[in-house]
């Protein structure tokens, strides 16, 4: 420890004390100051700062400890250590001495050695303190610094995400939009093919209109999916769920394709227990769900083929499984069967993979889920799976 680098203020109104304790830390290259009273020392304390003050109790006047309640309400000696130096030994004392803003003290008369300890110590101890004060000031600074850039980054968030949900809102206006100004003529056009296909003769000509039509069925639910995918996308609020039967959202759903399942003589088979089995859903999603892949089976079944629905149960799941006789998924379409317009292959060509992707979405709000699968035998599976 480098002592001159440190300042002592001894203060006793005994000038025989002064010359011991000047005996005792000068020569260890102390820088020791004196003062006869109480009063002298705080005017010392006024324009000289110190590491250490030894101050006497017993002093006429102001006493010891008078003068440290004074010293300690000095803002720049408030932290500056005080070791009393007294000839009592008297627990009131002695408690008068910490209560006052004491440090320690030091009974008279003293060894050298316990005076030198004492004084080494507390002098440590306040260069700990110190370097602990600046080591917090510089944390509290950086923390600072860290926290308006956080701020600043929040800020900078909520102006993006406020912006991302403007564009969401006027991607999903925009759709409604498109949807009702593409839907009306539409309208127009199914209903007119519907009057030609029975007003012309020509088979080659019923065959263009029926093209026709289908193209413009298709393209109505294209525009219809892409809408409810985009509500989905950008819903903000919670889901609004209600117990729900499967198995009658599933006999619904098939009285829709009654007219499909008659025309390529389709035998649909539903587990009676799946009108008994019921989750927590929200029933116009669960439709449009169940909706696109009992279209998908209907599609790619063969003529006098059959599909099935069935109940499905896993680990804190319950559903249905919809198999059909159909060729099945491609590899390529196994591989990207959840990706928007990046589908190819069989069961998913004729709506570019929309309907799987808004069911994957939907079972995705439901916190369920999708399991799609070839079976061994032929055709293919469409597991929904919902929590419960």
């Amino acid at each position: 420890m480098e002592n001159e680098n440190y300042k002592i203020l001894a203060v006793d109104d005994n000038p025989k004390n002064l010359k011991v304790l000047a005996a005792l830390l000068g020569p260890l290259n102390y820088l020791v100051d004196y003062a006869f009273s109480g009063p002298e020392a705080i005017a010392i304390l006024e324009t000289e700062s110190y590491d250490l003050i030894l101050l006497d109790i017993m002093m006429p006047g102001m006493d010891g400890y008078e003068t440290c309640v004074t010293i300690k309400s000095m803002p720049k000696n408030n932290l500056t250590p005080v070791i009393f130096l007294t000839a009592r030994t008297d627990m009131a004392s002695l408690n008068a001495a910490f209560t006052s803003g004491g440090v320690d003290y030091i009974t008279k008369p003293f060894s050298p050695e316990e005076l030198l300890a004492r004084v080494r110590t507390h002098l440590e101890l306040k260069s700990s303190r110190e370097q602990l004060l600046v080591v917090n000031s510089w944390l509290e600074k950086k923390v600072e610094e860290r926290t308006e850039a956080l701020r600043s980054a929040n800020e900078e968030l909520e102006k993006a995400y406020q912006g991302l949900q403007s564009l969401d809102k006027a991607k999903t206006e925009f759709l409604h939009m498109i949807h009702h100004e593409v839907r009306t003529p539409l309208n127009a056009i199914l209903g007119f093919t519907n009057i030609l296909y029975d007003e012309v003769e020509s088979e080659e000509v019923k065959e263009h209109v029926d093209f026709i039509y289908h193209s413009s069925m298709r393209l109505e639910k294209f525009l219809a999916v892409v809408l409810q995918l985009t509500e989905l996308i950008a819903r903000d609020k919670p889901l609004q769920k209600r117990p729900v039967s499967i198995g009658r959202i599933l006999e619904t759903c098939l009285n829709d394709y009654v007219a499909q399942t008659r025309k390529k003589d389709i035998h649909a088979l539903i587990d009676p227990i799946l009108r008994e089995t019921i989750v927590n859903g929200n029933e116009k999603l669960m439709k449009t769900c169940i909706q696109g892949v009992l279209e998908n089976a209907i599609e790619y079944s063969p003529d006098g083929g059959k599909i099935s629905v069935s109940l499905i149960t896993e680990e804190h799941y319950t559903g249905c499984e919809i198999s059909d006789q159909g060729p099945g998924f491609s590899e390529q379409a196994l591989k990207n069967l959840f990706t928007m317009f990046g589908l190819g292959g069989q069961h998913i060509d004729e709506n570019v993979g929309l309907d799987l992707c808004l069911a994957k979405m939907i079972m995705d709000t439901h916190s369920g889920k999708v399991e799609v699968s070839n079976l061994p035998q032929g055709g293919a599976s469409v597991k929904l799976l919902f929590p419960g």
